[in-house]
């Protein structure tokens, strides 16, 4: 009691700004930054900037599928007048996250590695329960946002700290909400699922798949000599609850008998409903083979060195030789009225340049030149080849730094300017290679061995490893006879 007392003397004398709110899933009363309405208004704005940069997955039947799922899970809440709106991404991190607002976002790579829809409940019911906790009203200080081009800009501008940042990725919308936040979710989370039907169990399968990813992620960065992307979002900073722990949430929300008919798991449903998801980038992404760059929609094709690792960010193309060189593409709109030469020179005002010179590649005009500092591998001190394309209305704007350099040039600008001499039309032999690869189910029987398949995974390295994390057998798990399996072709 003296404690609720205590809370509620701070909400009193809190900032006319700040208001003080219950937890309709505890009862007990916090300080927040903002009301409902807001928070619900705000959630709206923020829709159309996570549109802008990561894009809506373009299968309805997906995006239906997921509103229904999450939609089931809600009604199971004290908030479920709040009208929630479930997105899939159209990208492949392994991640989910909430706004607030009732709106909850699942990033079409987690789909690939979920297994069920009592596990898809899982992670829809975490998220549901940030909301009904109102974690992102109460930790609005934590909201993270990297606009599209925010590495490039950092790079441009002389940010070096930032530009550090160029080999990880931009960041994802939210980095969790610390231990018990995300602890409080997840019990909200089963408990919302649980009363939907949905198997208590998925949620642990779900945590011992993000905890396999992190493990595999951690091992394949130092493979390839970058740090690891590890995200701390949904589950990633706790262990999956026992059978101890499940049974003490279910009893804590008087869940006390199984439904007739028992718990749902639906995984033959959920398989069914994610089968020709892209594996990877989608089709309006633009797709990567075997080191060249294809996009239908802009009918454009780059190549890059062979055994550099080349990854299709949703903002830019990222190539980078372990630690030692990174080079990125980012598009533009073309400007009126400037030339290659003007765009380059604005854009980099202020820098020391050297090495000007104009280009010409397959019909593009561009503009080439080297700032003698920049390059986010030393901390600035080095030197970065710049150049510009125009094509079109669009301006494609290709930055390469080495770790060491010579001549006033990166070590690696030969390659660089090769690379970019690569940029061309596509033909119209190669709009196939602009299709993605895409999850297919197949039934296995006594011989179906991950290996038989691994060889058709769109990845140079870790094939069976890919496989085995998609299907939940990492690390050296077989399929059963008769079980449902996914894989990539």
């Amino acid at each position: 009691m003296r404690r609720i007392l205590a809370t509620a003397a701070a909400c009193a004398l809190a900032l006319a700004a700040v208001s003080c709110a219950t937890n309709p899933a505890s009862g007990t009363h916090h300080v927040v930054f903002t009301t409902v309405k807001s928070e619900q208004e705000q959630a709206r704005r923020d829709h159309e900037e996570i549109k802008r940069i990561y894009g809506l997955y373009q299968d309805q039947a997906v995006q239906d599928y997921v509103q229904m799922i999450g939609t089931r899970v809600a009604r199971n809440t004290p908030i479920a007048d709040w009208d929630f709106k479930f997105f899939v991404l159209d990208d492949d991190e392994i991640n989910a996250f909430t706004t607030g607002g009732g709106y909850v976002y699942v990033h079409r790579g987690l789909l690939t590695y979920l297994n069920s829809e009592a596990e898809l409940a899982a992670v829809l019911g975490h998220e549901i329960g940030h909301d009904v906790a109102r974690h992102p009203a109460r930790s609005q200080a934590q909201r993270v946002l990297l606009g599209s081009g925010a590495i490039a800009t950092a790079i441009l501008t002389g940010n070096y700290a930032l530009a550090e940042m160029a080999d990880l990725g931009a960041a994802a919308w939210y980095q969790g909400y610390g231990r018990e936040h995300e602890s409080e979710a997840d019990r909200l989370g089963l408990e919302y699922a649980a009363r939907a039907g949905y198997r208590p169990t998925a949620m642990g399968d779900t945590m011992r798949m993000f905890k396999a990813q992190e493990a595999f992620e951690i091992n394949r960065a130092k493979e390839e000599g970058r740090d690891p992307k590890i995200y701390h979002g949904v589950f990633s900073d706790h262990p999956a609850p026992d059978e101890r722990v499940v049974e003490a949430t279910l009893g804590a929300a008087n869940i006390t008998t199984v439904p007739r008919g028992g718990w749902l798991d639906n995984r033959e449903e959920y398989l069914k409903a994610i089968a020709g998801l892209p594996f990877g980038s989608s089709r309006e992404q633009g797709i990567v083979r075997e080191n060249r760059f294809y996009h239908a929609g802009m009918k454009l094709t780059m190549a890059f060195p062979k055994g550099w690792n080349v990854q299709n960010e949703r903002d830019r193309l990222l190539v980078t030789k372990k630690k030692e060189s990174v080079m990125q593409v980012t598009l533009e709109k073309r400007p009126e009225k400037k030339s290659p030469r003007e765009f380059l020179l604005q854009k980099l005002r202020g820098a020391s340049v050297s090495h000007g010179d104009t280009l010409a590649v397959h019909g593009m005009e561009g503009y080439a030149l080297i700032t003698r500092s920049g390059s986010p591998l030393d901390g600035g001190e080095g030197p970065v080849r710049w150049a510009v394309l125009y094509r079109g209305t669009q301006a494609f704007v290709i930055g390469g730094a080495s770790r060491s350099s010579e001549n006033g040039a990166p070590l690696d600008d030969g390659v660089f300017m090769s690379s970019i001499e690569t940029m061309r039309d596509m033909k119209p032999t190669e709009y196939p290679l602009a299709e993605p690869y895409r999850i297919t189910i197949i039934t296995a029987d006594e011989k179906t061995k991950i290996e038989d398949y691994a060889k058709d995974m769109p990845v140079e390295k870790f094939k069976q490893e890919e496989l085995r994390l998609m299907n939940a057998l990492y690390p050296k798990g077989e399929p059963k006879p008769g079980d449902l399996v996914k894989v990539v072709q």
